[in-house]
């Protein structure tokens, strides 16, 4: 019996390995199909390159010109997380917004929270900035759906976390104008590495990219430093930190305070976020003679 039993077992195994290794292409395949359908639903591009996998992309027209971001959030509704996907233009304005229906995982009330998805509310959204995300009951311009105010508040929620969280995506990672705002043009002082920002009559300081060992991974950062020392921005051009702990080092406000001082570690990010001061302070220690 025992024996039976093993042979049986042994050609279930070879069996279910053998259709696995033959659909397993198919539905990946299917599945990037799918995502690129979702891409395309929330803003008008030709392509899209991941910046952060399945979380944010950027989208690339025809010209090979980067004409927005598209970023993925999963808000808690009422009935659990709600899947959204949300298009954003340069200029920080929403082109469109996708919910995962009930047979992709929405688990908002039926004929209730799950009116979510429908186009009387998703394109009220179209064309908002950040400032415009909230119910009207919250002081903003959306419509909650009625007896569905969680879900309602969940998505513009969501989509407002999001946009505070990834809108960094927005500037062209090598624009160094983005980094280094008064400077009029750049002049490459280290291969890839290293340039002077240049005013009308004289040199402004230097913008730089360098590398950090992360939690995870490498850590790719510009930075922009004038001739007194000030860093005037920083950008994370790559991170691959621990989804919701590390890669909040990406946060406009995190990486905004490096204008006025060098920060203090995040809290429950310590590691990324000591990684990236201790990386900026290095660089900066090593480039300042390029502003002599």
């Amino acid at each position: 019996m025992v024996v039976t039993l093993f042979i049986v077992a042994l050609i279930c195994s070879v069996i279910l390995s053998f259709v696995y290794s033959y659909t397993a292409p198919q539905i990946e395949e299917t599945q990037k199909a799918l995502t690129l359908a979702g891409l395309k639903e929330v803003i008008v591009a030709q392509e899209f390159t991941p910046v952060m996998p399945d979380t944010v992309w950027e989208a690339i027209d025809s010209t090979q010109n980067v004409v927005g971001i598209v970023f993925r959030v999963f808000p808690q509704g009422y009935g659990g997380p709600v899947p959204i996907m949300v298009g954003l233009d340069l200029e920080g304005k929403i082109t469109g917004i996708r919910i995962a229906s009930a047979a992709e995982g929405l688990k908002e009330t039926p004929g209730l929270g799950v009116k979510i998805i429908e186009p009387s509310f998703r394109d009220q959204f179209i064309g908002k900035t950040i400032d415009n995300i909230l119910l009207k009951k919250d002081g903003g311009e959306i419509d909650a759906i009625t007896a569905a105010t969680i879900s309602s508040r969940a998505v513009c929620n969501g989509i407002k976390q999001g946009i505070e969280e990834f809108a960094s995506y927005l500037c062209p990672p090598l624009d160094k104008r983005c980094i280094f705002p008064d400077a009029q043009d750049f002049i490459e002082a280290i291969t890839d590495t290293l340039w002077y920002a240049l005013g009308e009559s004289d040199t402004l300081g230097i913008v730089f990219i360098a590398t950090t060992q992360g939690y995870a991974d490498q850590i790719e950062f510009i930075v922009g430093l004038t001739i007194k020392g000030q860093i005037t921005g920083v950008e994370i051009l790559y991170s691959n930190e621990t989804p919701g702990i590390g890669d909040v080092i990406r946060d406009k406000e995190f990486l905004n305070s490096f204008k006025e001082k060098m920060p203090d570690a995040i809290t429950g990010a310590t590691v990324s976020s000591e990684a990236l001061i201790n990386g900026i302070k290095e660089k900066v220690e090593i480039y300042k003679d390029y502003l002599k």
